[in-house]
């Protein structure tokens, strides 16, 4: 979906000296619009839509300065069926303020205008915990990232607000690190690493391009863990978090993942993309947290194939 069509109004302020006592943004932001909590604007400030001085790369702590221009995107409010739905996933860990998912493929983190009647892990999680239901978000209660429908394994889920905006600025000052396993097309150099930068498609809105005229920087690193007769076995660590990243990365070396009708290659022996979260690292109140998940059934049953050719 256009973010832009998701826009309900943008309204623009300019800082004053009167402002200053405030002085971090999500304060200035709470105070000019007092309708709306602190937390609102942090989670627009997560997602993007506030900027300051034409720049989106900001933080709610941001200590703003006199004649500091902020544009804010409001966006459409839109009403969701989150009713409790019983949804299968597996639970890997859980915390006082965060749970850890092992997310099957197939299944979308939470409802959007793209999906809105479709079940979600959001769904699976009011169904299971009942602290998601105390979130005033009714969209994506928890959720400080997500993996493509069609992808496999680690997700992070907030239990409460205040863990939910710790861990959305923690993903946005890249402090949680992500591995991913994949197999692509060919045999890409042993490791390497893919800096381009990463936008809406110039034609096909639903989709991502390193070819784009509005988009953001983009790293991906990568190392070959096998090479099979015309594929490879990766392992990629994404230093960014943009909307389909390592396809799009992998697919502009070209070495897309098999299974990815999109940008990849379509495969007879898996029908969605060969791609899974395999680990998570981070560190949350003082404490070092590592996660691992094998590899689920149809990536390995497809490995199995591919070293039996």
């Amino acid at each position: 979906m256009n973010i832009i069509n998701n826009i309900e109004k943008t309204e623009t302020i300019i800082c004053t000296l009167e402002d200053s006592n405030l002085k971090r943004l999500d304060k200035l932001l709470f105070h000019k619009y007092p309708d709306y909590s602190r937390s609102y604007f942090q989670n627009l400030i997560n997602r993007d839509l506030i900027s300051v001085n034409s720049s989106n790369s900001t933080k709610a702590s941001y200590k703003f300065k006199t004649e500091d221009i902020i544009e804010i995107n409001f966006p459409k409010i839109t009403q969701y069926d989150l009713s409790p739905q019983k949804v299968d996933f597996d639970i890997v860990d859980v915390q006082p303020d965060f749970i850890i998912i092992n997310k099957p493929s197939g299944l979308v983190v939470h409802p959007s205008d793209n999906n809105n009647e479709e079940i979600s892990l959001v769904h699976g999680l009011l169904y299971k915990f009942n602290e998601f239901n105390d979130f005033n978000d009714n969209q994506r209660p928890g959720i400080v990232h997500r993996i493509d429908r069609g992808t496999s394994g680690l997700l992070i889920v907030a239990r409460n607000t205040k863990s939910q905006i710790k861990f959305s600025n923690k993903f946005k000052d890249r402090e949680i690190k992500k591995t991913y396993l994949a197999i692509v097309k060919g045999h890409p150099p042993k490791e390497g690493r893919i800096d381009l930068p990463i936008g809406r498609h110039p034609t096909k809105n639903h989709l991502m391009s390193h070819n784009s005229y509005n988009s953001k920087p983009s790293l991906t690193s990568y190392k070959v863990v096998q090479y099979f007769k015309t594929e490879s076995l990766v392992e990629i660590k994404i230093i960014t978090g943009r909307t389909h990243q390592i396809r799009v990365h992998m697919a502009a070396i070209g070495h897309g993942l098999l299974g990815d009708g999109y940008y990849g290659y379509l495969s007879k022996l898996i029908e969605r993309p060969a791609l899974h979260a395999h680990k998570l690292s981070f560190e949350y109140k003082d404490q070092k947290f590592d996660y691992k998940l094998d590899l689920p059934k149809d990536i390995s049953d497809m490995i199995s194939n591919l070293k039996e050719r």
